[in-house]
């Protein structure tokens, strides 16, 4: 069970960090992530910039509570919170047939979408084994190198999910080169 903790609280980790910096690596990105939230979340539209700057501290919090080993249940709990509503948000963008960029990781212009929710609900169900995880085995028992191993995965892991707008689009067909007369 102690692998299970490991692995999601390295990528878990390392998504929200990813998130958080590109959130707030300039002016420009912390705008651009308030303007989607305003059009995204329109019955707090006139609030955006409060809840954007919300969210990015709950984000920051993921991230110091899941790298302090005694608040490690703290954060899995926030983490699961905060991707439960991010997957709801996704799903209504989807169904609603959105155009607004996902800010996700500050810098994507691909509307926030089915993919986004796919991608929330994986990492979401990944806090939720970390969570049922840490129940379960109580104090950690695993080797540092079974430790450290499974971190690392789970580091790739939140890699791959922070690169999977550009992981899609490769994917995606080219557009068709229309003949010129």
């Amino acid at each position: 069970m102690d692998v299970v903790i490991w692995v999601s609280r390295g990528c878990l980790l390392l998504v929200f960090a990813l998130s958080v910096h590109g959130k707030v690596r300039g002016r420009g990105a912390f705008e651009e992530f308030t303007g989607s939230v305003r059009a995204l979340v329109p019955a707090f539209a006139d609030r955006a910039r409060p809840l954007a700057i919300l969210v990015v501290a709950a984000e920051a919090a993921v991230v110091v509570t899941l790298a302090l080993p005694g608040a490690v249940v703290a954060g899995l709990a926030l983490c699961a919170a905060l991707l439960t509503a991010f997957t709801v948000l996704a799903v209504t963008a989807s169904r609603a047939g959105s155009s607004t960029p996902c800010r996700c990781f500050g810098h994507s212009s691909t509307p926030l979408g089915t993919v986004h929710a796919v991608r929330n609900a994986a990492l979401l169900t990944l806090a939720g084994a970390g969570l049922a995880a840490t129940a379960l085995s109580g104090p950690g028992h695993a080797t540092l190198a079974a430790a450290a191993t499974a971190f690392l995965v789970g580091g790739v892991l939140g890699l791959l999910a922070t690169a999977l707008d550009d992981l899609v689009g490769l994917f995606r067909p080219l557009p068709r080169k229309e003949n010129s007369p």
